[in-house]
């Protein structure tokens, strides 16, 4: 089976030569279950690491059985490419059987089914339904259209929505993340995850479409099982937990940092995690840092209470500057998430943001543009605004765009609020955000290679090669120049942008709505191990530059670190 992770462009724009790529997490996870269950060829292409032209897309197939099962995960932001390799293989392989799944199409499952480039979509959490796909299309006939948790046009071109699967109930009955599948030097390998799930309500947040309001984990025994693979194996030095919200269980917590004590291994590695102001505990930090966890993450958003209402948060500013109190209170790194563009945001709004935030002086803020994704509330609000401004492909849902191009760029942001321009709301963003990255301490930490700063990793030696050089010279220049024209007053940016030919706005499809989302859980069935005589599948990533794997790992999007 061939898997597949579309990209546009290669994440972090023109900052993508210095950032480590982030694994494409599902595809590893449904790839490990596949192989649980006997499939012997699974191959995967990131296209973060390898693009897929006219000219190469047959290579990727060589060697797979037939007739061709090829997944394809679908994020908001590579939508449209997602589809353009969907129809690309549907082309060439007219038996081929093309199946997307993901977040977005979660939201808007007809979307590829009528443009042509999908004919199977997989909604929710994909393992089982993978699972159970894989084997009736193999087996051939119709039971596949009986399968829970997917969509597809029948023989007439309507449309067929199974009811939702199950979900997996012990997550440790899924095989530990095969890393082994994805060892190219530009990966960052320090990540596990160790829970699934968010019970908040946040109004931006496009996770409960996939799980709806629950929250599971996996077992403390085999959470440290994957710490020993990722530090004996991979001498990873820093490890971040990819879960929604680390510190939901107290109890939990503790046992884990205990579990880590006890098998040495705070001594051989540092652990960063995201959590929720409200879920930070006094009683659970001295246990986190005798663990070595270094650093902890909040999507703090803003710091205006009307607007962290409106968003339903659920948790109050004051609840985060007590968090982060608490976190300097024990020693640890505090990272904090801002969000600018949410609806009925002023000027005066993003400027108490920022005053909230640096007056907590912690060690790095990052202020991204807010995108209503299919499937969320704000999805719904921008749209009965009518200020939903969606790019064919969807290529403008991308919450980097106001930090990783021109501030004249003349892609749109997705959503800008009453009462304020394009420009001013750019402006304000990245204005922000440099005034955070030229502080000294910010820019010797990125000289240095300090391994615990945001965003950047400069290469060995940087400063005695001509082209790492060159190029950072050039990215400086670009930053330099956004810095000078966000101090242009308001009038003669709008006046710019009004001369700027913008991208078409696509209408607006009727997405999912998560509150009719609901689930039960199962667990996996018995027969989960691979059929007697079998042996472990060979597994590979499809690439043909070198296989060295990555001295220091660092998520691509859960960038906590700060310097001390």
């Amino acid at each position: 089976m061939l898997f597949i992770n579309p990209a546009y462009e290669k994440f972090g724009g023109m900052l993508s030569r210095y950032i480590p790529v982030g694994i494409p997490v599902s595809i590893g996870v449904i790839s490990a279950y596949l192989r649980k269950y006997g499939v012997k060829n699974i191959r995967v292409v990131d296209e973060e690491i390898e693009t897929i032209t006219e000219d190469n897309f047959r290579q990727f197939t060589e060697g797979l059985e037939q007739p061709l099962i090829i997944g394809i995960t679908v994020l908001t932001a590579q939508a449209g490419r997602a589809y353009t390799i969907g129809r690309m293989y549907k082309e060439a392989y007219p038996d081929c059987t093309v199946v997307m799944g993901g977040v977005h199409v979660t939201a808007l499952p007809e979307e590829p089914l009528r443009n042509g480039s999908a004919d199977i979509v997989v909604r929710g959490e994909g393992e089982e339904t993978m699972r159970q796909l894989y084997h009736a299309l193999r087996e051939g006939g119709d039971a596949w259209k009986k399968i829970r948790g997917i969509t597809f046009l029948d023989d007439n071109g309507e449309l067929v929505a199974n009811e939702d699967n199950d979900l997996i109930d012990n997550l440790d009955d899924v095989p530990i993340f095969p890393y082994e599948l994805f060892e190219h030097p530009k990966y960052d390998m320090g990540f596990l995850t160790g829970a699934r799930g968010c019970p908040y309500k946040c109004s931006y947040c496009s996770q409960r479409i996939l799980t709806g309001l629950t929250y599971r984990w996996h077992s403390m025994e085999r959470i440290i099982e994957n710490v020993k693979i990722l530090v004996n194996k991979y001498k990873i030095e820093n490890i971040t937990f990819y879960d929604d919200i680390f510190s939901v269980n107290k109890r939990r917590v503790i046992e884990l940092c205990d579990g880590i004590v006890e098998a040495g291994l705070h001594e051989k590695c540092a652990f960063a995690v995201q959590t929720r102001a409200d879920n930070i505990y006094e009683e659970i930090l001295p246990a986190m840092k005798r663990a070595n966890f270094q650093t902890i993450g909040m999507g703090m958003e803003t710091g205006v209470e009307r607007i962290a209402k409106e968003a339903n948060k659920d948790q109050t500013v004051a609840q985060h500057m007590e968090a982060v109190r608490l976190c300097k209170k024990y020693g640890f790194k505090v990272s904090l998430f801002m969000i600018y563009g949410f609806p009925g945001e002023s000027k005066e709004d993003r400027d108490e943001s920022w005053r909230v935030v640096n007056g907590a002086n912690v060690g790095f803020v990052k202020f991204n543009n807010l995108i209503p994704y299919p499937g969320t509330p704000i999805y719904d609000v921008a749209q009965s605004e009518g200020r939903l401004h969606i790019m064919e492909g969807w290529r403008n849902f991308n919450s980097t765009l106001s930090i990783t191009r021109s501030i004249f760029d003349t892609m749109p942001l997705a959503y800008v609020p009453k009462g304020v321009t394009e420009f001013e709301l750019k402006r304000d963003i990245i204005r922000r955000n440099l005034q955070y990255y030229f502080q000294w301490k910010i820019i010797k930490s990125i000289m240095l290679r300090d391994k615990g700063v945001g965003w950047v990793s400069l290469p060995p030696n940087w400063f005695f090669k001509p082209r790492e050089v060159a190029s950072l010279t050039g990215m400086a220049f670009i930053l330099g120049t956004n810095l000078l024209f966000s101090m242009l007053p308001p009038f003669v940016g709008n006046a710019v942008f009004a001369l700027l030919k913008r991208g078409r706005s696509e209408a607006a499809p009727k997405d999912v709505k998560m509150k009719d989302r609901t689930f039960r859980r199962a667990r996996v069935p018995k027969d989960a191990s691979l059929p007697a005589g079998e042996t472990e599948p060979s597994v590979s990533v499809a690439d043909t530059e070198s296989k060295e794997r990555p001295q220091q790992g660092r998520a691509e999007w859960l960038r906590w670190s700060s310097p001390s």
